[in-house]
This record gives structure tokens, C-alpha cells and sequence, in this order.
């Protein structure tokens, strides 16, 4: 994989938004370079329509700065420190960054640790809740008009309370994903320094 599209546009401006087609451990490899040159990521919207995008913001902190200026400008000597972990082995670097010498790059992170695809915005999580709240109310007021009217008979009622079942187990599905990826994207936060 080449990075060098992305790092090059990794220059120092505030806020960077980058269209990609990258999905699964590509677009994670890719959140991993902004990382190293100081960004991070705050949205992503899948593709759907125009393509995929990911809006990279520059990262405040001094450390993050640092690797950076470093990633622009590195300092290959063996007795030198580094701020990145870096390697000369073809097998294990992925790319050689714009300004480094041939066939030397940035060791990445094992798979389990490369920064996650952030969460969409709150935009799409409100709208999934009155999506259900919805559903969910639709279900209500027609378990109401069929029980006043007796028309269904008790199959269509132990019908109907199933499907509502159903619908509130889904719901109850989602709600628990939804928290145990909020708290996944804030471990990430952490681990990268966002």
C-alpha cells in the first residue's frame, strides 16, 4: 500500500477531509498515517452515493506536533531517538514516506490496535432513535385499535404482541451495540491521543 497521497495532503492545515475508497484494514492503516502526521479523525461517512469520506482534523497536543515534524523531516541515524518506530525491512513496512530514503518506513501497529472509523455523526444516531420510536409507537396504537375492536381474534393479537417483541429486541440489539462502540471509539480516543 501507498500512503503518499494521503501524507501529502497531511501538510499542517486544521482541518484535512479525505475521500477514499478504503474499507476495513485499508481505511484503519489510513486513520494510522494521519495519526502519524498529527491528525485525527472526527467523522466518517460511508460510501453512499459520491464515495466515502473522512474528516482528519490536526491533533492539538505538542506531542502529536512532534511525530509530525518528525514524519516530514526524519532523523534515520541509529543513534538517534525516534518518535516513530521505523525499519529499513521490506517485509514489514508497508510504504516508504514522501522524504525518506528507499525501501525504509514506519513499523505499524499490530492489526488489533490501529485506530478504529470513528462514529457517525450524532445526526444518524437521532435519527435511528425516532426511526424505532416510530416503529415502536406504529406497533402500540395498532395493539390498541385491534384490541377496542375485537376484529383480530387472539391470533392476531399474540401475532401482533410477537412481532413487537421482536421489534423491541432489535431495538435493545441496537442500543447495546450502539454504547459498546461508543465505548470502543473512546478507547481509541485515548490510545491515540485524541
Amino acid at each position: 500500500m501507498d500512503f503518499t497521497w494521503l501524507a501529502d495532503r497531511l501538510d499542517g492545515r486544521p482541518r484535512v477531509v479525505v475521500s477514499t475508497t478504503s474499507t476495513g484494514m485499508e481505511l484503519r492503516h489510513e486513520l494510522w498515517v494521519a495519526y502519524l502526521y498529527g491528525y485525527r479523525p472526527v467523522e466518517h461517512r460511508p460510501a453512499a452515493g459520491s464515495g466515502a469520506w473522512t474528516v482528519l482534523v490536526l491533533d492539538p497536543d505538542s506531542a502529536a506536533r512532534r511525530r509530525a515534524e518528525w514524519m516530514r523531516t526524519p532523523d534515520l541515524r541509529p543513534e538517534a531517538s525516534s518518535l516513530v518506530d521505523w525499519t529499513d525491512d521490506w517485509t514489514t513496512n508497508l510504504w516508504t514516506p514522501p522524504g525518506w530514503p528507499p525501501g525504509v518506513g514506519p513499523v505499524p501497529p499490530p492489526d488489533h490496535l490501529l485506530p478504529r472509523v470513528p462514529l457517525r455523526d450524532r445526526g444518524s444516531r437521532r435519527r435511528t432513535i425516532w426511526l424505532t420510536c416510530g416503529v415502536i409507537t406504529a406497533w402500540t396504537i395498532n395493539v390498541v385499535r385491534w384490541a377496542w375492536s375485537g376484529a383480530p381474534g387472539v391470533a392476531g393479537l399474540v401475532l401482533s404482541g410477537f412481532l413487537g417483541s421482536l421489534v423491541l429486541l432489535a431495538c435493545a440489539i441496537a442500543v447495546r451495540r450502539s454504547r459498546r462502540r461508543l465505548r470502543d471509539s473512546q478507547a481509541d480516543a485515548q490510545r491515540w491521543g485524541s
